[in-house]
């Protein structure tokens, strides 16, 4: 083992409880209780010395004047400006090396006094907020609140459904980003009625067995890169994928990837890596929530040229099932790539696909139980239809709901039923509306009669299950916030830890090391095919799985943050 320059043992659990418990805090920041900056003739000294002769009135270089630049931090434009100021300091670009330097330390002292300017009038900004803020809900956040709600995959990627949201720092879930425009109203009419079909209507497909053969005898050969199209699915949900299959390494030891590829959104959903004996396949299985579509077995990753050229189509073809891979000639495409070499050995890494075999759409129990609890027992007794709504909209809303909120939708559902139409299809159209209300695609914080600086028990528990699970509290968060205790420290660590255990903590492992480390523009800057010609969208897909891997095994095993720094595991 190596030697550690260091020994810092704080471990990641401990912190990311402590960051947790302060990104809850309930009071919020005043302006007036921040500090007077004693520090301000000391920057105008600088500014006099070093600036203004350049960036005054009169020579105003480079357009930019700094002698009238207000000193108000809270406005964002003027912060934006002062940010500017603080990188053209710390780059060097500022003053111009014709000019008298600066020492060091009077470049960081006044970095440093820019830069809490800077952070003080952002906390200032926070703290003038409306008496009722929203925050719309990222499309991830939708997706998983609708699951975990109705039990229904929403494919929010699919075409037309809902535009990509805004990054801030790689970050994709920025409140004061996630706008809400007439567009999306729209999209959110269109998404409440499909969501509400698929958990309630009498006619979708039934629970169905496919098996796809590769041929009578035969068997696929898919060799690096290639794909088979084995399967479209009409409607997203839970599926369980059979496949049996044999992976035949290359000689190099490098084994194939099988992959469930999903042809339009252009990325894998699940996927194994294989090493059997050709004579003894295995019988894998992916089970889990699916959108909707065409699906394909790949190997490895994708079948097109890469963009750097580096990445070739190779083979994929039928071969007769009680054929030698060591003694095949090849088919038609045999002039693209040999399939062995002298001594039978496999140039690449190979799946031979016997068959595959789709389950679908599942229901499991606990996803049956979250719709029961939507519809009331008795369709007669108007006193079972109103705690129906009331127990579908506390959990959709996520706070408490009275009666009088919910007078307008008893209202639609009697007059639709007045002109004929049927109670089902009435209901469902008063619970399509509750998936359309503010309430619903925004968190809510505030009251909008009066000015508190503390956010209740619900809106703590939305913060808390949305940072963590990326969607609506369970019904034990739910039940603690009913108590009013959830904003006590003991409660508030023990469900933490609780729900740092529960498996919807995965969603967090899965997506905030991508946005953290700006993972989308891995394989934006291809290098040199030339320089390195194995570089292919198989390996700029495994290392974002690394990447998450480790973080997931920091975070599940509480290893110190030391390892981050030098971990001799990877």
């Amino acid at each position: 083992m190596r030697a550690r320059p260091f020994s810092l043992q704080v471990k990641p659990a401990l912190l990311f409880k402590l960051s947790a418990v302060l990104m809850m805090a309930q009071f919020l920041v005043s302006p007036s209780t921040l500090a007077k900056d004693s520090s301000k003739g000391e920057l105008e000294a600088f500014f006099k010395t070093h600036c203004l002769r350049c960036h005054n009135s009169e020579k105003r270089k480079g357009r930019f004047r700094l002698d009238n630049l207000s000193r108000d931090f809270d406005d964002p434009q003027v912060a934006e400006k002062w940010g500017e100021v603080v990188f053209r300091i710390n780059a060097g670009e500022m003053p111009p090396p014709k000019e008298p330097q600066p020492s060091a330390a009077e470049i960081r002292t006044a970095v440093e006094i820019l830069t809490k300017k800077i952070r003080e009038g952002s906390r200032a900004r926070m703290a003038k907020r409306g008496l009722v803020e929203h925050y719309r809900l990222s499309r991830q956040e939708y997706a998983h609140t609708v699951y975990d709600l109705l039990g229904v995959v929403f494919d929010v990627e699919a075409p037309g459904a809902f535009n990509e949201d805004p990054r801030l720092h790689g970050f994709d879930r920025i409140g004061s980003l996630l706008a809400t425009a007439p567009a999306h109203i729209e999209r959110y009419f269109d998404a409440a009625n499909t969501i509400i079909k698929l958990a309630f209507d009498d006619h979708n497909p039934p629970s169905r067995i496919d098996r796809i053969e590769a041929g009578k005898n035969k068997r696929r050969l898919l060799q690096l890169g290639e794909i088979w199209n084995f399967a479209r699915l009409r409607t997203p949900g839970h599926y369980r994928f059979k496949i049996k299959v044999s992976g035949l390494p290359a000689f190099t030891g490098r084994v194939p990837r099988l992959s469930l590829w999903h042809n339009h959104h252009k990325k894998s959903f699940a996927g194994i890596d294989l090493k059997t004996s050709e004579d003894k396949p295995e019988t894998i299985v992916f089970e889990g929530l699916f959108p909707a579509g065409g699906y394909a077995i790949r190997n490895h990753a994708r079948s097109q040229n890469h963009p750097n050229g580096a990445y070739k189509l190779y083979r994929n073809e039928l071969i007769d099932a009680d054929q030698s891979i060591a003694t095949y000639k090849g088919g038609f495409n045999s002039f693209r790539t040999k399939v062995v070499d002298e001594q039978g050995r496999p140039v690449m890494p190979l799946l031979l696909i016997d068959w595959v075999e789709v389950e679908g759409p599942l229901t499991p129990e606990d996803v049956m139980a979250k719709r029961k609890l939507a519809v009331p027992l008795d369709v007669e007794d108007p006193k079972e239809m109103l705690k129906a709504l009331k127990r579908f909209s506390e959990r959709a809303w996520r706070r408490p709901v009275s009666e009088a909120e919910l007078k307008p939708y008893l209202q639609f559902i009697a007059k639709e039923q007045e002109t004929g139409e049927s109670f089902p299809n009435a209901y469902r159209s008063a619970l399509t509306a509750m998936l359309v209300t503010r309430s619903f695609f925004n968190l809510e914080e505030g009251s909008p009669d009066f000015n508190r600086l503390k956010v209740h028990d619900f809106e703590l528990a939305s913060r808390l299950s949305y940072f963590l699970w990326s969607s609506m509290p369970d019904e034990k968060l739910f039940d603690i916030a009913r108590t009013g205790n959830l904003n006590k420290s003991q409660v508030l660590t023990a469900e933490l830890d609780r729900m740092m255990s529960d498996s919807k903590i995965e969603r967090f492992l899965h997506s905030f090391p991508k946005q953290w480390l700006q993972l989308h523009r891995v394989g934006m800057f291809q290098p040199d095919p030339r320089l390195y010609p194995k570089y292919d969208p198989w390996l700029e897909e495994s290392m974002v799985m690394e990447t998450t891997a480790y973080f997931r095994e920091m975070f599940k095993k509480d290893l110190p943050l030391s390892e981050l720094v030098d971990s001799n595991w990877t």
